[in-house]
């Protein structure tokens, strides 16, 4: 907003739909922000701003307001902050103190202040924007205006409402640019005609103002032309020197097309612009195909680098074993030997040679079950003592869940402190040294009297038992016997005291959940006994049939599951039957079902084959699934039709078989049931041996 000097605008206070708005003009009319406000007697002060290059601004503000608030409302219209703004009045800087009433004001009420910028916001690139500042501003939709009465009349106050007659331009047409999708409007549709055409009689408001009419007129007089001459004795003229201009023969203008020949250029273009368009997409294409062989030589070198990972990996388990599933791995790897010398013998000898050489073979074989079962023995004594100390410290570590907010809760139990209590007596027992190795006799006696001390309040059948360990350590100490005397001893004692930390002191007491093993004809608890989902009763313990002997490398059935159940969790189907089938089951789906080798290839490699779903859309189960291999995977997976890909044949195998493992698994959906009720199902794939 601008003004003279003696007129001023007031927008304190107003609204879009039902403000105010003040004038006041000198001699004329005045205006007030209230109906009843006299122009003497006015509340408030009209503020104009003078900024630089003679730009002016103006508010209306109380009397009762400070300099500090008026400059907070402005920098609040410039989008600034107050403290770069600096009022002054004739050349003097004001402070923010100071009340407007106590500045020099007109007699209209009108306040005259310069608006400037302080050094700190001339560093920081700051501005007062008039742009900003008016599109921040919001106009009154109602204004009263106040006319001063002539010759001794009062005056009145008239409500004057503001209407917005902005110009309606109707569409009549356009176009968009499909290169940059920019529209254009016609003419009409843009700022009216000038105010001096409207009075001119004729004038169309419409399209046909835009219209160009096209006539055929002549310039020029026509080239050839006939001349008068009086015979014919024509006087020579002087032709000067330098070149001559000779008419052309005439031309038609067929001959004018044909010369010109503009169809001939246009063929050539377009049949440039062609193969311009034909290189490039012959390049894209190219370059598309170099990126797809890479890709896929990325993924090959991929697959075989883990190939081989694979390999290494079972080689060094294979020479330097440590689990059980590796020396099932190496008892499988000596059985398959055996049947390969087996058919050997049977195809070469006869007869009393024969005997003999299956003699030999069973000598090997025995030789080496021997040396695998001496191994495994050495390493089960190595990682017993690791083991049961794991064990320990994960008893007397305190309960932890995730709680409100994804915080860790810990809470300590009485069994926790327990055990942790108890784990300190049994690192004790065990680092303590006896006095023929070095070891002080009297502190060893204590220790023993605490720890018996402390055994007696525990609530365990074997308490007695390491008591007595106890007090016969304490009269063998006293005879001064050897290390190696007393290592049995204590081995006895530790394992007690371990059983005893192990064990919940509330269930202690309780007789355990026995059955009869079928083959050792043993009292075992139930939690020995080996299970999987084709059995109906669970009559062998997990002892017998680790002596039996693996005949086949379960690590690679073990893979395959765990293959199916990563696939079935980053699908979301965590109720699937792939979570509580067992290796025993993927090794009798793989062998007994699709008979160890690939539906499509044949591929008998067991470390290659997988068992995706058969229909993509429904979860996995044993009667959903197909043997492939891992790339007969990937492309089985894309399939939507299978009917349009596989033979009538192929088909007809498969749902035999389907058939066939419905009838196998039929009591999955019993254990899948009671699995789902008894709420052990949210517990899937938190082992890590699951993962």
């Amino acid at each position: 907003m601008g003004g003279e000097e003696g007129e001023s605008f007031s927008v304190a206070g107003t609204s879009a739909s039902g403000g105010t708005l003040s004038i006041s003009v000198p001699g004329g009319a005045s205006s007030s922000s209230t109906a009843g406000a006299r122009t003497t007697g006015r509340k408030d002060v009209t503020v104009k701003f003078h900024l630089m290059k003679a730009q002016v601004v103006a508010h209306a503000y109380p009397r009762q307001h400070t300099l500090e608030e008026v400059k907070e409302h402005i920098a609040c219209k410039f989008q600034v902050k107050s403290k770069f703004l600096v009022l002054r009045q004739a050349g003097a800087e004001l402070p923010g103190h100071r009340r407007l009433e106590e500045l020099c004001v007109s007699e209209y009420n009108v306040c005259d202040l310069e608006l400037l910028l302080s050094e700190p916001a001339r560093d920081e690139n700051v501005q007062l924007n008039l742009k900003l500042y008016y599109r921040n501003l919001t106009l009154p939709d109602i204004i009263t205006v106040r006319i001063a009465g002539e010759d001794g009349k009062p005056s009145r106050d008239v409500v004057v409402e503001i209407e917005n007659q902005v110009i309606t331009k109707p569409f009549v047409g356009g176009y968009i640019n499909k290169q940059n999708n920019v529209e254009y409007h016609h003419a009409f549709t843009q700022t009216g005609p000038p105010a001096d055409r409207l009075a001119r009689p004729g004038t169309k408001f419409s399209r046909d103002t835009q219209t160009v009419c096209e006539r055929t007129t002549t310039t020029t007089i026509p080239r050839c032309q006939a001349v008068q001459h009086s015979g014919l004795a024509v006087a020579e003229r002087k032709v000067p020197d330098g070149p001559c201009r000779q008419p052309l023969p005439y031309e038609t203008a067929q001959e004018l097309e044909r010369r010109k020949d503009v169809a001939g250029k246009v063929l050539l273009i377009q049949r440039n612009f062609r193969r311009v368009l034909w290189q490039r997409l012959v390049k894209k294409s190219a370059a598309e195909w170099r990126a797809l062989q890479q890709r896929q030589q990325a993924n090959e070198a991929g697959a075989q680098e883990s190939k081989t990972l694979a390999h290494n990996k079972t080689a060094v388990a294979r020479a330097y074993p440590k689990t059980n599933e590796e020396f099932d791995a190496l008892f499988a790897q000596i059985h398959c030997w055996k049947e390969n010398e087996m058919k050997l013998i049977r195809e070469k000898y006869s007869g009393a040679p024969k005997i003999a050489e299956m003699n030999i073979l069973l000598d090997k074989e025995i030789q080496l079950l021997n040396g695998v079962e001496r191994q495994r023995r050495a390493i089960r004594r190595e990682q017993l003592e690791e083991v049961v100390e794991r064990q320990l410290v994960k008893i007397s570590e305190p309960k932890r869940w995730v709680g409100y907010n994804n915080r860790v809760i810990e809470m300590e139990t009485p069994q926790t402190q327990r055990a942790r209590f108890l784990l300190v007596y049994y690192r004790r027992l065990k680092m303590a040294l006896p006095p023929s190795a070095g070891g002080d006799p009297q502190e060893h006696m204590t220790l023993l009297d605490e720890l018996a001390d402390v055994i007696v309040q525990e609530n365990h059948p074997a308490t007695e038992e390491l008591e007595n360990l106890l007090q016969r350590e304490r009269k063998l100490l006293l005879c001064h016997l050897r290390t190696e005397d007393l290592s049995i001893l204590r081995k006895r004692q530790l394992t007690l005291l371990a059983d005893i930390i192990r064990t919940d002191p509330e269930k202690a007491r309780e007789r355990p959940v026995t059955k009869l093993c079928r083959k050792c004809k043993k009292l075992r608890p139930a939690n020995a006994f080996t299970v999987h989902t084709r059995q109906r009763s669970a009559d062998v313990c997990g002892q017998c049939t680790s002596l039996l002997g693996s005949t086949v490398d379960i690590a690679v059935y073990r893979s395959i599951l765990r293959a199916i159940r990563r696939d079935e969790r980053k699908r979301g189907s965590l109720a699937s039957y792939a979570f509580i089938i067992q290796e025993n089951d993927i090794k009798h789906i793989v062998e007994n079902i699709w008979h160890g080798h690939s539906v499509i290839s044949n591929d008998t490699d067991r470390a290659d084959l997988m068992l995706p779903r058969w229909n993509v859309a429904q979860d996995w189960s044993p009667w959903n699934c197909i043997c492939l291999t891992e790339q007969e995977t990937r492309a089985h997976l894309k399939l939507q039709r299978l009917d349009r890909f596989y033979q009538p044949s192929v088909l007809k195998e498969i749902q035999s078989k389907h058939a066939l493992a419905r009838s196998v698994f039929g009591q999955l959906r019993e254990i899948d049931q009671e699995f789902t009720e008894s709420g052990d199902w949210w517990q899937v794939g938190l082992d890590e041996k699951l993962v």
